[in-house]
């Protein structure tokens, strides 16, 4: 798990027939392939979606989640929906807070996707499991087969019906974080 607290570009990066948004997937389970992570790994993925302003894609750790883990009870579903509306709940700082270099990066560094990573004790067949979507509404499941390494990357788009349910939960913290960076930033066009 080293270089967790990077921008990692996803070029060259295995993206299983599903283009930006299957590398991210691919990305974030090649990262934890062969350990347990103890509480979910989200991911930011940056432009990920074809529209301008920057073409160069990479992902950003989302830093360390343990307390708010531990805080939801270790529930999935509960960790997310407050992942959102902590987000949400965020004060809008003044923008003139941020150098002028921040300020641009953050314009032109979009988040257009995100990325969980987790260990499922149900799936047993699997040591870890990864949900990623999109702005646009994309969603993709991937595994790592129990005892498998990152050549062992399982993405597909035909998700399991929990994946999905994790799919629309984690999209909204992704829109909330979106929003939040827009309030603050505001957005190139």
């Amino acid at each position: 798990m080293a270089n967790k607290d990077h921008i990692r570009p996803l070029a060259g990066v295995p993206d299983h027939g599903f283009g930006l948004l299957g590398r991210l997937a691919h990305s974030v389970l090649a990262e934890y392939a062969g350990t347990a992570p103890p509480v979910p790994q989200l991911h930011l993925g940056q432009n990920t979606l074809p529209d301008p302003p920057y073409p160069m894609a990479a992902e950003v750790p989302f830093g360390d989640l343990s307390e708010g883990w531990q805080e939801c009870g270790a529930d999935l579903a509960v960790f997310l929906r407050a992942g959102a509306q902590a987000l949400r709940n965020q004060p809008i700082p003044d923008v003139s807070a941020y150098s002028e270099r921040i300020r641009t990066l953050q314009r032109v560094l979009r988040f257009d996707s995100i990325a969980m990573v987790w260990h499922d004790p149900a799936r047993t067949a699997f040591s870890l499991v990864a949900v990623a979507v999109d702005r646009a509404g994309n969603a993709l499941a991937g595994q790592v087969p129990a005892g498998g390494t990152s050549a062992d990357i399982e993405i597909t788009d035909d998700e399991a019906p929990d994946d999905e349910a994790v799919a629309g939960l984690l999209r909204d913290v992704l829109l909330a974080q979106y929003e939040w960076t827009a309030a603050v930033f505001g957005l190139v066009p």
